[in-house]
């Protein structure tokens, strides 16, 4: 797929291998971070694009590493080349996320899947169970939190899917849900956060972009906002 203008958090990217030498160049050989990033490129594994920084220069993209648990458990942070992408592709389909929960929540987390597609949003899962799935590496223990990431088009379906996750947060053993609402002018807010803000529970809310962050006090919420791609392309 090639790589869409401009890159937003969330996406996932594979580097070609002049990409990896780059990266890899300045760290020491015997190094935990080296010997991890070598065996991630064998894998051929994606990056993740991380929030970025304002002191990157043209070209440059910041992206994330979560290692799973036999490896340390870390998150490794590093700057790649965008030109050198081979690909672009996302976090899989929630429903996918089935295979990692017990077997007697199967029906009740596909259902909960379908009715967010019946409201036209394709949800994503991120985090641990996003990077088991992507790898078969062990991320997900117990207590970790099942993170979704929600496309919205406008704040009324917004609020319609976090009336279905609240409801399905109550069903006995799922695991916690999170993640992020996002809208397509880049913007992303907890769905929690969103609900507290919405609900009136709380007067502000946090909003996170690519290239940064801010805290919006008001309430007013445009029901329509303009796609990050149309505001580039004007």
């Amino acid at each position: 797929m090639t790589a869409p203008l401009p890159a937003r958090r969330h996406h996932l990217i594979t580097l070609d291998s002049p990409a990896w030498d780059q990266v890899l160049v300045d760290l020491e050989p015997t190094s935990h971070a080296y010997q991890c990033l070598r065996r991630w490129q064998a894998r051929d594994w994606p990056l993740v694009v991380s929030r970025q920084p304002g002191e990157l220069r043209s070209g440059q993209l910041q992206v994330g590493i979560p290692l799973p648990t036999d490896w340390g458990r870390q998150r490794l942070s590093l700057i790649v080349p965008q030109a050198r992408s081979l690909a672009w592709g996302r976090f899989p389909p929630a429903h996918e996320a089935q295979t990692l929960l017990p077997v007697s929540l199967a029906q009740g987390w596909l259902s909960l899947c379908q009715q967010m597609q019946a409201h036209s949003c394709t949800a994503q899962v991120y985090g641990s169970y996003g990077w088991e799935l992507i790898t078969g590496q062990g991320y997900v223990r117990e207590g970790s939190d099942l993170d979704l990431l929600l496309p919205v088009q406008c704040a009324t379906q917004a609020d319609r899917l976090v009336q279905l996750l609240r409801a399905a947060s109550e069903l006995p053993d799922l695991p916690r849900l999170d993640g992020e609402l996002l809208f397509p002018d880049d913007a992303a807010i907890a769905w929690r956060e969103w609900q507290q803000w919405r609900s009136g529970a709380s007067n502000k809310v946090m909003i996170k972009h690519t290239h940064g962050l801010r805290i919006q006090a008001h309430s007013d919420w445009p029901e329509h906002a303009p796609s990050l791609e149309s505001s580039h392309a004007a």
